[in-house]
């Protein structure tokens, strides 16, 4: 498995040679675009879209095209640096090297504690889409739940479960293109049913002003849509498993592309389709639309593929969560319990403590003032804010080498420098809008104290000359 909404394998062991290192695999541009849309699409989209919709209304289109725009820029970053040193860890290691071993560690495991919250988030999406069969099951029992099956998965291992994850992307793929075939029947009138009075609907949410929220309000919900985008970070960690590493850009390009007129498409028929002031988070969007257009049998098929998106995106998650902790303390960045491993090979140690932070993440979430899994998702958004930033960063600092001055940047990477200081800037706002939400407001703070946390502990690290440093030498660097 090569990684799932964007947590990859951390490797320390610094520098990396890349002329000298072998390729592990031979994935091809298609391969890459599967593997890279199979990791991102799933609740963040299917059922988090209804956060941003009710934040911006009409004007959400406008908010999923910055996004689109903005993880270009943070793709091509990552892509320009992992074409030319394909090494397993890449964002963290580069971070070690250009920035220094502060930003590595903090990114490593501020990449982490993403992964967690991500998996929490995914499991209570799970809780809500189950809700639509057994709508007396508690959330809680069935969030835990699908955490304890994910980890028992993790823990014991399927051999064949690559070719599940796959079959798993066409789902869900699948899923989102029968959405958009469903609604443009219904929309010419060719798909009604008889008991539904909205037989042929018109532009429903376009009646109201686009900008219903004023601008602020495609603001604030970028914070959200982000959390739609936030696994592209494959595509830094996929340059040991390609053998010509302009796969790596075409597959990254394509991805975004791809995910962007996906998300837009259907975002937009969803809106023509169901006004926009009724879509929520207490269930999918775009099964509430299918539903009450009178297509039951429908609706559940579709609530069954988001089921196995989330289902996808959380094994993954736990995996890939796992192998970042495990390598962590295989540096000494992390309690060395965290590194011990099975005669089988599985990290059981990194696994055991991602299942509590999961269980602590699920349970913090219900204890606090607001929507489970509004706060899990903004949550998550703010930590992905901060580690797309020193992604940036790292590339900046990158540009300005030798290495850096003489070679071609990712075309995602486009009028960079500036576009990559303006990407900055922008999401340093972004995050100040999102503080008027009281509601992200709680997750921020919350997000405060972890990175505090961790700035302390990587003092009390360093001082006790724990930490693994990685090579100053640029030489060594080929």
């Amino acid at each position: 498995m090569l990684r799932t909404k964007g947590f990859a394998t951390v490797s320390t062991s610094h520098p990396f040679p890349s002329k000298e290192r072998k390729k592990s695999g031979s994935l091809r541009t298609g391969g890459l675009v599967l593997v890279g849309i199979g990791g991102i699409i799933g609740a963040g989209f299917f059922l988090g879209c209804g956060v941003p919709i009710q934040a911006a209304g009409p004007a959400v289109l406008l908010s999923f095209l910055l996004g689109g725009l903005i993880t270009s820029q943070v793709t091509g970053a990552l892509t320009s640096i992992a074409t030319r040193h394909p090494v397993e860890g890449s964002f963290k290691v580069y971070a070690d090297h250009y920035i220094g071993p502060f930003a590595g560690f903090m990114e490593g495991w501020v990449y982490y504690l993403t992964g967690v919250i991500t998996i929490a988030s995914e499991a209570v999406a799970m809780g809500v889409f189950t809700k639509v069969w057994l709508p007396s099951l508690p959330l809680w029992i069935s969030s835990l739940a699908y955490s304890g099956i994910i980890i028992l998965i993790n823990a014991f291992g399927v051999r064949s479960f690559n070719r599940v994850e796959s079959f798993m992307t066409v789902v869900k793929v699948a899923a989102l293109v029968g959405f958009i075939v469903f609604a443009v029947l219904t929309i010419t009138g060719v798909l009604h049913h008889a008991s539904v009075q909205a037989t042929s609907p018109t532009m429903t949410s376009y009646a109201s002003p686009f900008f219903a929220h004023g601008f602020s309000g495609v603001m604030q919900s970028m914070l959200v849509v982000i959390f739609a985008y936030a696994g592209i970070g494959v595509f830094a960690t996929a340059a040991t498993k390609v053998d010509n590493p302009q796969t790596i850009e075409r597959g990254a390009g394509l991805t975004v592309l791809v995910l962007t007129l996906l998300y837009i498409v259907s975002i937009a028929l969803l809106l023509w389709i169901q006004p926009w002031q009724s879509i929520s988070t207490d269930t999918s969007p775009f099964v509430l639309a299918i539903r009450q257009h009178g297509v039951g049998w429908m609706s559940d098929l579709f609530n069954a593929a988001i089921l196995i998106a989330s289902f996808s995106v959380m094994a993954g998650s736990v995996f890939s969560s796992a192998q970042i902790l495990s390598s962590l303390g295989t540096a000494r960045e992390a309690p060395a319990f965290v590194s011990k491993t099975s005669k089988r090979g599985v990290a059981y140690g990194a696994l055991l403590f991602t299942a509590v932070g999961i269980g602590c993440s699920i349970g913090a979430a219900y204890l606090l003032p607001a929507n489970v899994y509004n706060f899990l998702i903004s949550a998550s958004s703010f930590m992905t804010f901060f580690y797309w930033v020193l992604m940036l960063w790292t590339f900046l600092r990158w540009r300005k080498t030798d290495e850096g001055k003489t070679s071609r940047a990712s075309l995602l990477a486009f009028a960079a420098p500036y576009g990559t200081w303006i990407t900055i800037v922008f999401i340093i706002v972004l995050t100040a809008y999102a503080l008027f939400d009281p509601s992200q407001r709680i997750a921020f703070y919350a997000f405060l104290a972890i990175v505090v946390v961790l700035a302390v502990s990587y003092r009390f690290v360093s001082k006790s000359g724990k930490l693994t440093q990685g090579a100053s030498d640029p030489k060594e660097w080929s």
